[in-house]
């Protein structure tokens, strides 16, 4: 019986949310969740998984995985002026007390383009394969007494509260990066700047459909500027701020995080030798809403992060002191060596 106000508080706040894609902490480590056109400019590849839990006082109530991969295609024994890359993005997601769960496949190719000795232009375009449930199979009922559905021509008001869809639907950004150095093919030269504009629900074709499902989410709109600059007070260090705004419908967001680190994208790890260690953390604020601490520590080729997002003053009294955590688990394979 204690958890029934708080049950009854996660069903209203659902309404809200439903509709409003996730905002991931860890987006900035990878960039390809933040916008299509980022899968595979750097030499070789990545793999990377992320877990966040968006309310842990309701726990897996509002969930969700990412899984991506992508690679650069480029030809590393010649100078190009432009290459490939290709991404692989899988997601599952729960939103909140009715039930409602997402899951999709989605392939990403993107073109890169030299657009001077240190920058390069990129555009990428995702296909996504989506299926969606609302309420929890094989039925569940909703009515005018518990506010969740309501039929007024049926005598009792009463419908069914399930559903379930498969649709396409895409996804299209462009950006632009301007490295520290000019880059040659066997290395990964920093970035020093990288802004981008991406759109997300670009159309839906309904393959099937049955039951009562929600309408189709608003287009989603993210334009980011992530920013690097290293310093000497420790070797490979930098200094790195994140910029992420996102509009979807009549909800807009936004979200801003300083970093400090150390780097180990050219440190190459000796057979036998020691281990290589680097990290990154910093402090973040998503406007109206929440302080986010995170972390990361990078072992050779391996990331580990953690991040915690403490709503403080948000405007939705629901959500008021709602906690998130998010955990990132990345690794990197090399290019031509």
């Amino acid at each position: 019986m204690k958890r029934l106000p708080t049950l009854l508080l996660a069903i209203l706040f659902g309404s809200v949310v439903l509709a409003q894609d996730a905002d991931h902490f860890f987006s900035g480590r990878s960039q390809m969740l933040l916008d299509p056109s980022r899968a595979g400019l750097d030499a070789g590849g990545r793999v990377a998984f992320i877990h966040q839990d968006q309310w842990l006082q309701l726990p897996g109530s509002w969930r969700s995985e990412f899984l991506s991969v992508d690679w650069c295609a480029r030809n590393t024994k010649k100078p190009v002026s432009s290459w490939l890359g290709l991404g692989f993005l899988a997601r599952q997601e729960q939103q909140g007390g009715q039930g409602s769960r997402l899951a999709s496949l989605a392939l990403v190719p993107a073109v890169h383009l030299r657009a001077g000795s240190r920058s390069y232009l990129s555009l990428g375009m995702e296909v996504r394969w989506v299926n969606g449930t609302t309420g929890v199979w094989p039925g569940t009922w909703g009515s005018q007494y518990n506010g969740q559905v309501y039929d007024a021509a049926l005598p009792s008001g009463e419908t069914s509260a399930i559903g379930e869809s498969t649709w396409l639907e895409s996804r299209a950004g462009i950006s632009w990066t301007l490295k520290q150095d000019r880059e040659s093919a066997h290395r990964r030269e920093r970035n020093k700047l990288v802004a981008g504009l991406a759109a997300d629900h670009l159309g839906r074709l309904t393959i099937q459909q049955e039951g009562a499902f929600p309408s189709a989410p608003p287009m989603r709109f993210t334009a980011y500027a992530l920013g690097e600059l290293p310093h000497q007070i420790w070797d490979d260090g930098f200094f790195a701020g994140e910029l992420i705004g996102n509009m979807q419908g009549t909800s807009y967001a936004a979200r801003f995080n300083v970093y400090a680190g150390k780097h180990l994208l050219n440190v190459l790890h000796d057979e036998g030798g020691p281990m290589h260690i680097g990290f990154k953390a910093g402090l973040g604020y998503r406007l109206h809403d929440a302080l986010l601490v995170n972390a990361a520590m990078d072992v050779n080729r391996t990331t580990l992060g953690l991040a915690y997002g403490w709503a403080m003053r948000s405007t939705d009294r629901l959500a008021a002191g709602r906690r998130t955590v998010e955990v990132l688990l990345q690794v990197r394979f090399a290019g031509a060596s």
